[in-house]
Order: structure tokens, then C-alpha cells, then sequence
């Protein structure tokens, strides 16, 4: 994995991020046309597109990129509102990769959160030192895993932050601040909403590492932005609060675990949005189900033992042999052409040692590496 070291205004740290990885930056821009076109073809869904439209879609794609570029555009100008240090920061990236700029908005809006994911945590009593931790196996198709960065970004203004993004994302789906704050990512299956709101939900998370200092400051930013269209779960936790915010486009619920495990899959778990659950709508829903079983088995039998090596276990998990989980849990491997889908990286967060571990892959292969903001 790429890691890049970012210093400076938004602007200039994009221009370092464009120029330094240019090639694959073009490479995903277009990917994400294609991607979107194909996702809008007949018979298409999250993650199962039609795959017959495959060969139509790469010889048109190109007569629908005003579409997603207007579409785009409505988006920039509710980023401006709440968060112009992200248009600096692509206008940046646009620069240094020689890439229109409206492709790098596009790129962010199209792509704003394609990773499935599981995502768990865990805080006080139900860990072995009473401190916070947080994980997430981040799962896509597998072409993407070569586009995948790992970025310390350290602007003129706010906090130093580390994260893991795709080729021109200025959003993520996980990292850590220098406070020692962390937060997660991932989609959750929502039925379509009446009306939408538009607000790309991993800026948000830009904003948030960028700003704040502790989960209490989090869900102060949270609740100053509308919602957003895309069903999404965040986990925030800082070295003493674990924090899990699910939302649907018609509102949020926010849960404070002091002491507790929690745990999601791209399903609901709160009881106050669980009628806005869209996954029985799915022909493939990349066994959420099962990793949701698996996942409340694994946080169940080591609750009050959570520690850096349960954390990695869980990350790990293949399933129990011979039942239905076995293979369909928390580590995903691609099982071919109809299921290509792997894990791309891992995330596990310690806040209280402002540390992390990133595994680069399937992290049973055991590509691991720590960082922290310990001076």
C-alpha cells in the first residue's frame, strides 16, 4: 500500500496527493463513471450489477458523464456550506493529477461509500483494560485493492490525522486524529427515501478527524449537518466513549456505550430504525447476514476479554467449519466471477494509546503495521 505524507493548506496537500499518484487517480476517476453507469443499467443492484449491460456500458459511459457530473455539482454546493476545506482539497488533487476537476468531484460523489464493511467495537467493562477499541474490515470488489492509500495528512489548520483512502478520495472509511479519536465507516441496506438529502456522508468524516477531539464533539458536528440519502454507521470513540451513530435518510439514532460491545454488518441494529432496513430487497447483500451472526457470536464469547489480540481474531474470523457462517463471516475472500468480493484492508483502533493497526488485505495473511501519534 502507498502512503503518502501530506503537509500544508488543503490546497497544497492535494496538489502533493495528485501529483504523486496521478495514474491511478485517472484510472478510479473513470472507474467510477463506468461504475455508476452500470450501476442505473436494467436489473442492477448494490453490489450485483447486470452484468450483460457490462460491454454496452463501457461503449457509452461517456455519453452519461454530464449526468453524474451535474449531479455532482448539487452536491459541491451543499460541501461549500458545511465544509469548503474538502473543495480545496480536491481542486488540489485535481492540479497536481492533471485531471478535471469535475472528474474529482464526481469521483467522490459516485464512489461516497461503495466499501461493505463489518465494523465492531467495544469500551469499559467489556474489555480486558476498561479502555475503547474499535474495528473494521473494509470489503469491495477485488480490482480496487490496488488503489487503495494509506494517507498522514497534516494540515496548516486543525488536528494531524491519519487515515486509509481510494486514489483521489478526500473521504474514508477509517483513521485517527492526533487527540486519539477514531472513526469508522461503513453503508448500511436502506430502503429508497421519499425525499433525499444530499450530503456525502465521508466528508463528514474528513471534518470530524480534521475538528474534533473527543466522541461529545463528534455528535455536536453530527448534529449540525442535515442527513444525508445514503444509509451509513459511524464509530467514533475516543479513549474513554464508544459512540455508534446509524442513519437513515429520514433521521439518526445515537448510541453512547460507556460499557458494552457493539456491531454491524450493512444491517440495522437500532430498534428505532430497523422499518428503514433494505437488505431483503437485495438479490446479493455479500452475506451480512452471516457475518452479522458470526459477529454477535465472537463479541459475546470474549466480552469482558476485548483486547488487541481479540480484535485481530475477530478481523480474522473465517466462520465455523461445516456451519452457516463458515466462510461468510468477518474476513471475506473472493469465491470468483459471481463474488469477487475480499477484504482490502483492516482497521483497529486503541484510543488510548493514540495507536492503530492497519492490516493491508485479508488480515489473516498477517500484512500488518502499527502507527501512532505518540511524539
Amino acid at each position: 500500500m502507498k502512503e503518502l505524507q501530506l503537509k500544508g493548506s488543503f490546497y497544497k496537500m492535494g496538489q502533493i496527493y495528485g501529483r504523486e499518484c496521478k495514474k491511478n487517480i485517472s484510472k478510479f476517476a473513470k472507474g467510477a463513471y463506468i461504475m455508476a453507469s452500470l450501476s442505473k443499467k436494467p436489473g442492477s443492484q448494490p453490489f450485483n450489477p447486470n452484468l450483460w449491460q457490462l460491454l454496452p456500458t463501457l461503449l457509452t459511459y461517456k455519453k452519461e458523464q454530464s449526468k453524474w457530473q451535474n449531479l455532482a455539482l448539487k452536491y459541491e454546493k451543499f460541501i461549500e456550506d458545511y465544509h469548503p476545506d474538502a473543495i480545496d482539497f480536491m481542486k488540489g488533487i485535481a492540479e497536481g493529477s492533471d485531471t478535471p476537476y469535475i472528474d474529482i468531484l464526481a469521483l467522490n460523489i459516485a464512489t461516497e461509500n461503495i466499501i461493505t464493511c463489518s465494523v465492531w467495537g467495544a469500551s469499559g467493562s467489556s474489555t480486558k483494560t476498561g479502555e475503547t477499541f474499535i474495528g473494521m474490515n473494509a470489503d469491495e470488489e477485488t480490482a480496487t485493492q490496488k488503489f487503495e492509500l494509506f494517507l498522514d495528512i497534516q494540515p496548516d489548520t486543525g488536528y494531524h490525522y491519519k487515515v486509509t483512502a481510494l486514489a483521489g478520495w478526500v473521504g474514508y472509511n477509517h483513521g485517527m486524529n492526533e487527540k486519539g479519536l477514531a472513526i469508522a465507516s461503513t453503508l448500511l441496506w436502506t430502503k429508497q427515501a421519499v425525499k433525499s438529502e444530499l450530503r456525502p456522508p465521508m466528508l463528514v468524516l474528513m471534518k470530524a478527524l480534521n475538528t474534533c477531539s473527543t466522541v461529545d464533539e463528534v455528535k455536536e458536528l453530527f448534529e449540525s449537518i442535515p442527513n444525508h440519502e445514503l444509509g451509513t454507521v459511524f464509530y467514533i470513540a475516543d479513549s474513554t466513549k464508544l459512540m455508534r451513530v446509524e442513519c437513515a435518510p429520514q433521521r439518526r439514532n445515537y448510541e453512547l456505550v460507556s460499557n458494552g460491545l457493539l456491531g454491524n454488518t450493512n444491517l440495522f441494529e437500532s430498534e428505532e430504525l430497523i422499518e428503514f432496513d433494505g437488505s431483503s430487497l437485495l438479490k446479493q447483500n455479500l452475506n451480512a447476514l452471516q457475518r452479522q451472526k458470526r459477529m454477535k457470536e465472537l463479541l459475546k464469547k470474549h466480552e469482558g476479554q476485548i483486547d488487541m489480540e481479540i480484535m485481530e481474531m475477530i478481523a480474522t474470523d473465517h466462520g465455523v467449519p461445516g456451519e452457516e457462517t463458515d466462510q461468510k463471516s468477518i474476513c471475506q475472500h473472493s469465491k470468483g466471477f459471481r463474488y469477487n468480493f475480499k477484504t482490502l484492508v483492516s482497521f483497529i483502533a486503541q484510543p488510548q494509546e493514540k495507536r492503530f493497526w492497519i492490516f493491508e488485505g485479508n488480515p489473516c495473511e498477517n500484512k500488518v503495521k502499527g502507527y501512532d501519534f505518540n511524539l
